[in-house]
């Protein structure tokens, strides 16, 4: 075939393909959209008259059995479902998403026995929610929610590859059928046992998102159940999901140390992932795939988690911010098989971290407070401590009790570490004179010093066995005070009327450099008697070699762990404190004996050579 030929199929090929894009395929678009438009006008007419019934039928149920535990509202104060933008109204502003900032939203408060709670029609998200039965320093109750930040469990819809917030749309809300004024508070008891708050966002062609809280008279526990209808627009939907992306509020008086402790976290499977606040650098956003359990927001002593009823695989989303010092999540569920109506359930726990509390789930919640790499024994810790608070009301008294019980527990151990570093005393003349004999042999010296300790039974490091055996202790007892709600505001009398933070004899008025603005008592007291206890048992003068290393840690130790205490938790000072005082105790009578021993030694060698 010549060059004509290829060139005459090439142009015929091009006219064909323009013909096709600029003439025929416009075509058959116009004549598709015709059809999908008469289609949608035909379904809006037939199913306006359906949604004109049912609203008719509502409001006549509304007026004749309003529920007396709830006042009715006055007309002109109170906006129906089609009049707050339900149904033709979102049409014309831009379909069922429309943001629907021009609309006034409505507050109300629901409240039980242990919370209050603030909801907002717009997005029907939880706008406010405090703990009447936890206060912050200043005597305010502590709230959960960060102000000004869109508030909590907002709802969304990946639309068209999209993610869509309902966060700002508007919805219709009833409680216990009935509906609900601005500004009203409703509030549990005898007469009205529980609540439950429905919020409705329905569009014409049968689209339809129910939110439905359920409040019990007494508890920190939601029910949450969501219901989608998948017609309308919401059939190009492809998942939804419920997050809680507001952050959780700072309640303590350090809010440095709570920064440190804000984390999401939640479970996949098995699996429990967390990142704290400050770990969100680059991205806002770090997904797991997999079964969805439970997701929550933690401060240090508080919990906002959302707990799957039917665990499903899906995203867990755990969100947060280091500038903002926000942690949330976010739960993802595609709409698999696509289905025309989904429906949904969770607990929501909004509470303290309470370790017992939190194990009735059973699903891994308790995994939220903070128990350090020693989890097992940490646990272990604050269930003696719980289980001994049911005889001992104040729990600075349990802590002094523990510390008791240690020192009893590793009494032979501390025995045996006294008796070492005394008899590391009399071995001092002897070490000087091998020092003299070996001064240019440090190997030799080494070798002789080491054969010397052991054929008189001293161990050089004896002495800090005794602190090495008691960390896991005390790192438990740390994780414990510094975590649990239960040493929250705990005191123990004085001036410490706070086991879980320093305690304050007074303020100076000025920050000072290290000390900062309070004055700390009890880790100046623990200092002081680790000052006593190193006199009482330290190495001799001019001691060189280890005997002198040794000196020189019991010289720096007191001074190095009154810094360290200085911004502990007064409990942990106050057990330290008392440890220290009970060694010295000790150590006082194991010297007194030894030197009695040693007494009798010699008088009865006198009596010998005589």
């Amino acid at each position: 075939m010549d060059k004509r030929s290829f060139l005459a199929i090439g142009v015929t090929f091009a006219i064909l393909l323009v013909w096709q894009v600029f003439y025929v395929m416009p075509r058959q678009k116009e004549a598709t959209r015709r059809n999908v438009v008469q289609l949608k006008e035909q379904a809006v007419a037939d199913s306006l008259a359906e949604v004109e019934a049912e609203l008719a039928k509502i409001r006549d149920i509304d007026d004749r059995e309003r529920p007396a535990a709830l006042p009715a509202s006055g007309n002109d104060e109170y906006q129906d479902v089609r009049d707050s933008g339900s149904t033709e109204t979102w049409q014309a502003e831009g379909g069922f998403f429309f943001t629907s900032r021009g609309i006034a939203s409505r507050l109300f408060t629901i409240e039980n026995e242990k919370m209050r709670v603030v909801f907002s029609t717009r997005g029907a998200k939880v706008e406010s929610l405090r703990l009447p039965g936890f206060r912050r320093k200043n005597g305010e109750e502590v709230e959960l929610i960060p102000a000004d930040k869109g508030g909590g469990l907002a709802l969304a819809l990946e639309h068209q590859g999209v993610w869509k917030s309902l966060a700002e749309t508007e919805f219709s809300v009833t409680v216990n059928g009935a509906q609900v004024m601005d500004g009203e508070r409703i509030v549990l008891s005898d007469q009205l046992e529980r609540a439950d708050v429905v919020f409705i966002r329905a569009g014409a062609a049968g689209e339809r998102v129910e939110k439905k809280y359920s409040f019990a008279r007494d508890g920190f526990e939601v029910g949450l159940s969501v219901s989608i209808t998948r017609e309308g627009e919401l059939r190009e939907s492809t998942s939804w999901g419920l997050s809680w992306d507001a952050g959780i509020e700072l309640n303590e008086k350090n809010r440095k140390d709570e920064i440190r402790q804000l984390a999401s976290m939640g479970m996949v499977g098995e699996d429990f992932h967390k990142e704290s606040a400050g770990k969100f650098g680059k991205t806002d956003r770090k997904e797991q795939t997999g079964t969805l359990v439970w997701a929550g927001a933690r401060s240090k002593y508080f919990l906002a988690a959302v707990v799957a009823e039917d665990q499903k695989s899906g995203t867990l989303a755990l969100l947060g911010d280091k500038e903002t010092n926000r942690a949330g999540y976010a739960l993802e569920y595609p709409f698999r098989g696509d289905p025309r109506r989904l429906d949904d359930s969770f607990i929501c726990y909004f509470g303290p971290l309470d370790m017992e509390g939190l194990k009735v789930y059973g699903v891994g919640v308790e995994k939220s407070i903070e128990m350090g790499k020693l989890r097992f024994f940490s646990v272990f810790v604050l269930k003696l401590m719980l289980w001994m608070k049911r005889f001992i009301p104040n729990y600075g008294l349990i802590i002094i009790i523990l510390s008791i019980l240690t020192k009893v527990i590793f009494y032979r151990l501390t025995h045996k570490s006294f008796k070492s570093m005394k008899d590391m005393q009399k071995l001092q003349p002897k070490l000087k004179a091998l020092q003299e004999k070996y001064k240019d042999d440090k190997e030799r010296l080494n070798k002789e010093t080491m054969k010397m300790y052991k054929e008189g039974g001293v161990n050089p490091l004896g002495g800090c066995l005794p602190l090495l055996f008691q960390m896991p202790v005390f790192i438990a007892l740390f994780n414990v005070l510094r975590n649990t709600i239960e040493l929250r505001d705990a005191p123990l009398g004085l001036w410490i009327n706070d086991l879980s933070t320093p305690d304050v004899l007074f303020d100076f008025g000025v920050n000072l450099p290290l000390l900062g603005s309070e004055f700390h008592l009890l880790p100046i007291l623990m200092g002081v008697a680790m000052v006593v206890q190193t006199k009482l048992g330290g190495t001799p003068e001019g001691s060189t070699g280890p005997a002198s290393q040794t000196k020189m840690m019991q010289t720096m130790m007191p001074i190095v762990f009154t810094f360290i205490f200085y911004g502990m938790p007064s409990g942990l000072v106050l057990y330290w404190l008392i440890n220290n005082i009970l060694s010295i105790i000790q150590q006082y009578f194991v010297h007194k004996a030894i030197d009695a021993e040693d007494a009798a030694a010699e008088g009865a060698a006198t009596d010998t050579g005589k």
